[in-house]
């Protein structure tokens, strides 16, 4: 869910796993105090969380700040490098590297290489390297993956929980397979992630 006016935030947790601060920045559209009253709204109904307003600080910015801001949302948002597949005696082993900002992820997964399994693995694997960037405290389970025939287009559907201390939360994500399904897999798995990563990557 979107938050009006909300340009991108960030949940700081104690030791125990409960929400200790949240920052968030935003325009310069609509108050703060309004904006915090939101967030606590959408804690509240998305996750079943309450959260004290005291623990949430707006920093707004005017339009020329929120478009530089917005750019380094964009560039800090991990971005397709490359996918690598081995198959040796019935098994599979699959790497994706990934760019975050300016650092190299990389992540590997193996398993039987039947073709429902492999873009599985190609899932596995973006959700370990984007496991290298994000809170311990935060954790990727891949449900399902498949392409299926859209408008005479294929496209690759990811489906996937978000596990976290405040509870679960499914997400869904799409990507038009161009020319290679592995890519257009891990295309989605990060369309699936990309809104959520701004609330949990450790800096």
């Amino acid at each position: 869910m979107q938050i009006k006016s909300v340009i991108a935030a960030r949940i700081n947790l104690n030791n125990q796993g409960e929400i200790e601060e949240v920052h968030v920045l935003a325009n310069s559209g609509r108050p703060p105090k309004q904006v915090v009253r939101d967030v606590e709204s959408v804690m509240a109904a998305q996750f079943g969380l309450e959260v004290d307003h005291k623990k949430i600080s707006v920093a707004q910015v005017g339009d020329d700040e929120e478009n530089n801001a917005l750019a380094v949302v964009e560039s800090t948002r991990p971005k397709l490098v490359g996918v690598t597949l081995r198959t040796v005696n019935g098994m599979a082993e699959v790497k994706v590297e990934l760019l975050s900002g300016d650092k190299l992820i990389e992540g590997i997964a193996d398993g039987p290489s039947s073709a429902y399994n492999k873009l599985r693995l190609f899932v596995d694997a973006t959700l370990k390297a984007l496991a290298s960037i994000t809170l311990k405290e935060f954790l990727f389970v891949t449900e399902d993956v498949g392409i299926m025939r859209l408008a005479k287009q294929e496209v690759a559907l990811v489906s996937i929980t978000l596990i976290a201390p405040m509870g679960e939360q499914s997400l869904t994500g799409c990507a038009l397979v161009r020319s290679d399904d592995r890519e257009a897999v891990v295309k989605a798995t990060l369309d699936a992630v990309n809104r959520k990563l701004k609330f949990l990557i450790n800096d």
